[in-house]
């Protein structure tokens, strides 16, 4: 059984979340949180404070509190950079991901009069979520005792399965223009119905795909079970995750009696106040974006 347990782990230990890459993800998706700001700013204008109003702006300030402190969180040096690591750090990122989208859509169909996307639809996909889950990670689990695995590595390798994987590497580049394209030609040929129903479907794949990371949690708890502290080529590190230091030139120094010079070293930010400055800043960004919005819309009105 360790054997098979290895086979999973074994498939493709070189790719993983990057601690450069979980900084870049917030600021590459920033579109969706400036949206969610923008519709809870709408929505209290329209129809006051209430729950549908502050959902989007409650729920995607909680899931960026949450986002940057598990970012802070690994990047700690206290926080050891084992193999195994890099397994949960993909899985998380995949729970966070789907869970971004979801809110996103349960934002959407609280502020939609829609009925095909209704908030009902988006808890029961929250349910139908965890269920998948459960499923894909109970097929994995049968996967590792029959032996799956193996063959999947194995058959990974051939040259058809090579030219097949470097063909759909070739076109990944074009995806964004094709469904630029197709968003496009939907909004100026399809029906609303039609665009809400397209629309709706797409959001939920999105919020779905990101299950397939789940693998990543099977392949964590076989490593601490069967202590699988290395990969393949014996690596037992995530170096990936090592947070990059930057070397500083000195500026200040003083002088002891003796004349010899003694740097002056900066004291290092512990990680629990960096944690409370996060907390306090995102509730203070938000309260600024809003006065800011509202400002300039007053001021605009006196204008008129």
């Amino acid at each position: 059984m360790k054997n098979n347990a290895r086979d999973l782990i074994y498939l493709d230990t070189r790719r993983y979340m990057s601690l450069d890459n979980l900084r870049v993800f917030y600021w590459a998706i920033i579109i969706i949180p400036i949206i969610m700001v923008t519709w809870g700013i709408a929505a209290i204008n329209t129809v006051g404070v209430n729950l549908r109003s502050l959902f989007p702006l409650i729920s995607i300030g909680i899931w960026s509190l949450f986002y940057w402190l598990f970012v802070l969180i690994i990047q700690s040096p206290k926080v050891k950079k084992t193999f195994e690591l890099r397994f949960l750090v993909n899985g998380i990122s995949g729970f966070l991901t789907s869970f971004l989208f979801w809110i996103l859509y349960a934002s959407l169909s609280l502020l939609d009069n829609n009925p095909i996307i209704g908030f009902d639809f988006s808890l029961w996909i929250l349910f139908l979520y965890l269920l998948f889950s459960v499923f894909y990670i109970v097929l994995v689990v049968l996967g590792v005792h029959k032996g799956v695995f193996k063959k999947i590595k194995e058959n990974s390798q051939t040259p058809k399965a090579l030219a097949i994987s470097a063909f759909f590497s070739a076109i990944l580049p074009s995806a964004g223009v094709m469904g630029m394209y197709t968003s496009k030609m939907l909004r100026a040929h399809a029906s609303d119905a039609v665009q809400d129903i397209l629309g709706t479907v797409a959001l939920v794949l999105v919020i779905f795909a990101p299950i397939l990371a789940h693998i990543n949690f099977v392949q964590y708890y076989y490593c601490k079970k069967y202590k699988i502290l290395c990969d393949e080529y014996g690596d037992t590190t995530s170096p990936y995750l090592e947070r990059k230091i930057k070397k500083k030139k000195v500026k200040n120094e003083s002088r002891d009696i003796n004349g010899s010079a003694t740097v002056i070293t900066k004291k290092k930010i512990p990680l629990i106040v960096k944690i409370l400055i996060g907390i306090v800043t995102v509730p203070i960004a938000f309260f600024v974006v809003v006065f800011l919005v509202f400002f300039i819309k007053g001021f605009i009105n006196g204008i008129s």
